[in-house]
Formats: C-alpha cells, structure tokens, sequence
C-alpha cells in the first residue's frame, strides 16, 4: 500500500519527455495543487509505514526506498537520510536505488558536495552505478549549463560498461541545445548514432525545440521533415511545439501531407 500511494507520479514526468509548454499563473497554481496533494499521500504513508514498524513488520529494501524517492522528490532531505539511517540499524543494506534516489535529491536542491560523497560512498560500498545514476548527474550538470562536462561522463560509462540509453543522449542534447550550442547538440545527435542509437522522436523534439527557441525556425522545419522522412511518428509535444513555436509565430511548416494532422491535434 505504501508503494501504491506513493507510485501515482504526480510531481514528475516519466514520457521521457523534457520541459512543459508552459502555462504561466496557472501552471504555478496547478503545481501548488499537485504539491498539497503529494504532501498529503507522503503523510498518509509515513503514517503507514510507521504502523509497519511499530508492529514488528517486516519493511524490506523496496520499501524503505519508495518512502525515501518521495521525501527526496518533495524535498525533505533530512527525513530521506534519516529513513536512511533507520534502514542501516535494521540490518538493510541501502542498494543503488537507495543512493540514486538520494544523490538525485541533493542535486536538485543544488547540493553537489553531498550529492559527490553520496557517489563515492555508493563506489567505496562496492556498488556499481546504473544507468539511473549517470542520468541524475547528467540531467543535474546540462541544467547547470554544464552540458560540455556532463558529457564527459560518457567516456566514463563506456569504460565500466554501462551503456547509454537513449534518455543519457536526449539529456545530453537537451543540455546543449537549452545552452543555446545547437552545433553541439547535433554532434551529440551524430555521436549517438555512431554508439548505435537510432535517433528517436525524443531527440528530434528536443532539436526542433531548440532551433525555434533560436529564432531558427527553417532550420526547425528541416529537422521535422527528416524526423517524418525516417518514418518517426509525432506526439503530443512535437504537435505543441510545431503550434507554439512555429505557427503562433506565424511560420508554418512546410510538410506535404502533415499539415492538417498537426492543425487537428493542437
């Protein structure tokens, strides 16, 4: 039940998706809303998991780190290490996600020298780093506008035999083209390739995107053609950045065949 109440993943998104498309006043009072209700669920399932304690119930590992990932993400950092501790004086072990939920915690509140002894702790336990922990310091340096250094962490993946996925290269593109250094996020685009990922609609999304926020919007169109070309169907964001950055501004793209899908579903 605890997993249950805390696994409903208002406070992020999980598409692969990256950014909103904004919304102003009424985006900031929906998160509001959003955070009351997390806040409550949180309550609900410490209240719960305190009950589990108390009567001598076993609370294994998955447990202990669902708890943990939410106090992490509504950003009660003391009460994540705590939960930590408690785990440690039963005899449980924090595993990756243990640390992976914690060390993405402390990065998003900006705190890299905890976030750093949370990585060297986890190596100096004999764990190994996944792909979820690249992807937390990846996605905490590109939104530091430390696109260059983040990608440096590849050649450090490669060389203990974590594989990229596609959401390392797409947050890596997105840190680039965020930066504003759209030749980058194209050689990162190439890079990925080369390493054997077909680019996908995430990866143009985040291009296209980019180059419009540039003022390129031909250069955008370019982009959307090729993305259709290799037979990658549109989603949603595609459709809300075609409208938004595109059409509001009175470009409209030059597609054959596509222009009246993205006119339906905007």
């Amino acid at each position: 039940m605890v997993i249950d109440l805390m696994r409903v993943g208002l406070w992020r998104r999980d598409d692969g998706e990256f950014g909103g498309s904004g919304g102003g006043g009424v985006e900031e009072r929906q998160k509001r809303r959003v955070n009351k209700i997390i806040l409550k669920m949180l309550k609900e399932a410490r209240d719960l998991f305190d009950d589990i304690v108390e009567q001598g119930l076993d609370a294994n590992a998955v447990t202990f780190n669902t708890l943990i990932d939410a106090y992490c993400k509504a950003g009660r950092m003391e009460e994540a290490i705590a939960l930590r501790d408690l785990m440690l004086d039963r005899k449980l072990f924090p595993d990756v996600s243990t640390y992976n939920c914690l060390i993405g915690g402390f990065l998003r509140e900006g705190n890299m020298e905890v976030a750093s002894k949370l990585i060297d702790e986890l190596e100096n336990k004999g764990l190994r780093a996944d792909l979820i922990t690249y992807n937390i310091r990846l996605d905490a340096l590109c939104k530091k506008g430390e696109s260059k250094k983040a990608a440096r962490l590849l050649d450090e993946m490669f060389g203990r035999d974590v594989i990229p996925n596609h959401m390392i290269y797409n947050t890596l593109i997105d840190g680039y083209c965020m930066e504003g250094n759209l030749r980058a996020a194209l050689n990162m685009r190439t890079r990925m390739e080369r390493d054997g990922k077909r680019a996908n609609v995430v990866s143009y999304n985040v291009l296209i995107k980019g180059f419009c926020k540039k003022g390129k919007l031909e250069e955008a169109n370019g982009l959307l053609n090729e993305m259709l070309e290799k037979g990658l169907v549109p989603n949603r964001t595609t459709y809300d950045i075609v409208k938004e950055e595109m059409m509001e501004r009175g470009f409209v793209p030059d597609i054959d065949g596509h222009l009246y899908n993205v006119s339906i579903n905007s």
